[in-house]
């Protein structure tokens, strides 16, 4: 049945690949040519093709794979009555064809050499070629750069020259410029390129708004450059000067904050009316509050939160990372922080600084239901979850969440058994930092730390055991102001598992005491440390790293515990073993780090790239890593021609009843193409590798310990893939197939063409969400 679905997917897949073969000039008038290839030539290995191509103004319809106008072709399929909805819909989701335009050339002609100009290419030459054939165009760009002039040297203007014309805010100004001017990127021989003075000028901006000159604007820096004196030709001495006389009187004084006032219940509709008469206010702390009804959040938190105070000069950075800290509490739908220049009759310029919030709804209920099919395994799952943005009014957020799952799990071939799934959460994140001992003044500031406390208790019920989970956690969370670095600091994390019911035929069916060590009770007691980094932009298209790294450590504090109180090991099973609430614990270390990279070539092609690397030692009182914690391999996340935890270890053959492998070390690489198809699917092509093996001298199976030989061992999956993005969730379609099986003997293990016999081999899988 599955392999039915699999062919009629891979079928509508084909037919909707194939469709740019329709005419691509079918909409295409006789006096007009179909924009077909835009090419670039040049001999310099200094200019990027792909800063060039963003000067251009004209490009050719988006290509699938390089090859394939798909888009096109959707539109193409339209009939020539424009009014019928049907062709009103294949039009909007298709791409009109590009018509080559000679002005449009011209224009990318000139755009490219302004651009040449502004990088310091000043006798740069674009020369454009046009060939027309069958009704299509081929466009050639030919640039010759010349050679570039770069920077002699750079100075800035000197401040007696203002002092000598009395303009003494500008000479005070420029003193502030000069004394940070060893921090300019500005170097001699560096090209004279104008992207590298703009930064020069936002870098300087930068600077005088962080110490006060609240009206100061880059336009007042200005840059002269004098290729007449230079010692060497292609090359030009730089000068920074000051505009003498701004237009905006005050650009070149400090601002100091006097007042601040928070509108904890700000509506423009009531001020722009005029009715603001239900507001109360009030002072708190010297800042002034107004807010309707009631105080629907503590004023102390949001003053805390504030990283500017009165009194201080004027500095956009706290500002930045203000608004920043407002976002992070989640409290907010709207937030405006608002500076008015107050009228002083003295020198010092004054502000007042209004804080402009409008609060979201407090509560919230999600209801989520989801459906799985991997591999022929078949299951239904839901989940309630409540929510309170604002428990206490200090921005505590509580989050209840109780979920369940039925599902029908396959293995042996002829054998089915139900699996049934019941959990409960309760975490609260509060803003507030629980670190009574160490103050931390500067981190609080710096970071916005958050205190994490969760419970939470799962139950799993097979014909073979139950298994009970108990956990608690408490940790913090903390970020940096410019949002890229993520952190999390696990400092507890307690995981009780209790086994009951195990069937005794079941665990005489596994034949390796390492994979029947998942089947035993025990403790976790461990602390764990974790960061994230991604540069990925909100709404941007372009492209962005993702990196996040692991490291968790366990039992080590139980063990001293044991050691310092000669507490008598345990003897059970020809083992010795320390006990904690009367199971046994763990003790290992562990680490993993996974990196991402989103490649974004156009709207409707992305290349992701990614590498994963984990490796678990157990030592001390348990010999295995727990089941939670060891990797796995397989699955619709990872090598998807293999159903989870069928995969390895190494080149093992699976001789239990009930597939279930786990290792101590994983490594796996996955690339993946996506491509925009129309309406609301996308398309997809993978290739997936990579393995799990044990590192432990508990491990008794042949070929599962990780060696020299283990890229011998390497598993290799690839297959096509189809995706429904609906905005709110994403189904996804991958039809695994493998490639290369290192459970094969030596010489066979290449099984893609396995004598038509590969189709058997192949996993389908459904899931939700990208695989990464």
């Amino acid at each position: 049945m599955e392999k039915g679905c699999g062919y009629k997917i891979l079928l509508i897949f084909l037919s909707f690949f194939f469709l740019y073969s329709c005419s691509p000039t079918k909409y295409v008038s006789e006096k007009e040519y179909l924009l077909n290839k835009v090419t670039i030539k040049t001999d310099s290995k200094e200019i990027k093709k792909s800063d060039i191509k963003k000067n251009i103004r004209q490009k050719p319809n988006t290509r699938i794979l390089g090859v394939a106008r798909f888009h096109l072709g959707v539109y193409n399929l339209s009939g020539k009555n424009e009014k019928k909805r049907f062709n009103k819909w294949l039009r909007t989701i298709g791409e009109a064809p590009v018509v080559y335009s000679d002005f449009l050339t011209d224009r990318s002609v000139a755009q490219i050499k302004l651009f040449l100009n502004n990088k310091g290419y000043y006798n740069a030459e674009v020369l454009d070629t046009v060939y027309f054939k069958k009704r299509k165009a081929y466009v050639e760009y030919n640039i010759f750069p010349g050679k570039v002039t770069t920077i002699e040297d750079f100075t800035f203007t000197d401040t007696h020259n203002y002092v000598s014309n009395e303009l003494s805010d500008t000479a005070r100004l420029m003193r502030e410029v000069l004394q940070d001017s060893f921090r300019t990127k500005i170097r001699p021989e560096a090209p004279l390129d104008i992207e590298l003075l703009e930064t020069e000028r936002e870098r300087i901006t930068r600077m005088l708004r962080e110490i006060g000159y609240f009206n100061f604007s880059k336009n007042f820096i200005q840059f002269y450059a004098d290729t007449t004196t230079a010692n060497q030709p292609d090359k030009a001495r730089l000068l920074l000067s000051i505009v003498s006389n701004p237009t905006d009187t005050t650009a070149y004084h400090k601002f100091r904050i006097e007042k601040i006032n928070i509108n904890f219940d700000y509506d423009p509709l009531v001020f722009l009316s005029g009715t603001d008469s239900c507001y109360t206010a009030t002072i708190e702390r010297n800042y002034g509050i107004l807010y309707r009804d009631k105080l629907k959040v503590k004023p102390k938190l949001i003053i805390e939160t504030i990283q500017f105070r009165e009194g201080e000069l004027y500095n956009v950075q706290k500002v930045v990372d203000s608004y920043s800290r407002l976002q992070a509490l989640n409290l907010f739908k709207f937030i405006n922080i608002v500076f008015r220049e107050k009228p002083t009759a003295g020198k010092e310029k004054i502000l007042v600084c209004d804080i402009q919030l409008t609060p979201m709804k407090r509560q919230s209920y999600n209801i989520f239901l989801e459906g799985t099919h991997n591999s022929g395994n078949i299951g239904v799952g839901g989940n309630l979850t409540y929510n309170h943005r604002n428990l206490f009014k200090s921005g505590e957020n509580l989050t209840l969440s109780v979920w369940g799952a039925l599902k029908k799990e396959q293995f042996n071939e002829n054998k089915i058994f139900s699996t049934k799934e019941l959990g409960v959460e309760m975490r609260l994140v509060t803003p507030q930092f629980w670190m009574p001992v160490f103050r931390l003044h500067d981190f609080r500031r710096n970071f916005a730390p958050k205190t994490s406390v969760s419970l939470s208790f799962s139950y799993e019920h097979t014909p073979f055991y139950d298994r009970r989970i108990a956990s608690a956690k408490f940790g913090y969370l903390w970020r940096k102001a410019d949002k890229k670095w993520r952190y999390n600091f696990d400092l507890i994390d307690l995981n009780y598992v209790m086994m009951q019911n195990v069937d005794s035929a079941f665990i005489a069916g596994l034949k390796n005491k390492y994979v029947k060590s998942a089947y035993t009770s025990h403790l976790i007691l461990s602390a764990n440390f974790s960061a994230v980094y991604t540069d990925q932009q909100l709404n941007g298209q372009s492209s962005f790293n993702y990196f996040r790294g692991n490291l968790e450590t366990s039992g080590n504090f139980l063990w001293a515990i044991d050691k310092v109180f000669n507490i008598p090991r345990v003897e059970k099973n020809d083992e010795r073993y320390y006990e904690m609430l009367g199971v046994q614990y763990a003790q290992y270390i562990k680490a993993d780090g996974e990196y991402r990279f989103n490649h974004y070539l156009n709207r409707a092609n992305t290349i992701v790239y990614r590498l994963f690397l984990g490796c678990g030692y157990p030592y001390g009182n348990m010999k295995v890593l727990p089941f939670e914690e060891a990797f796995y391999g397989g699955g619709a996340n990872g090598i998807r021609a293999w159903q989870a935890r069928t995969l390895g270890p190494g080149s093992y053959v699976a001789e239990d009843n009930y597939p279930n492998n786990v290792g101590d070390f994983k490594l796996e690489a996955n690339i993946e193409y996506r491509f925009k198809l129309f309406w609301l699917l996308e398309g997809a092509l993978f290739l997936d590798a990579g393995n799990i093996w044990n590192i432990t001298k508990y491990e008794n199976r042949r070929g599962t310990v990780l060696g020299g030989d283990f890229l011998r061992q390497i598993a290799l999956g690839t297959g096509p893939g189809l995706r429904v993005d609906a905005n709110f969730f994403l189904l996804r379609f991958d039809w695994g197939i493998k490639m290369r099986d290192p459970a094969k003997p030596q010489g066979q293990r290449f099984v893609l063409f396995d004598n038509g016999k590969w189709i058997k081999h192949t996993v389908f899988n459904i899931a939700i969400g990208y695989p990464f």
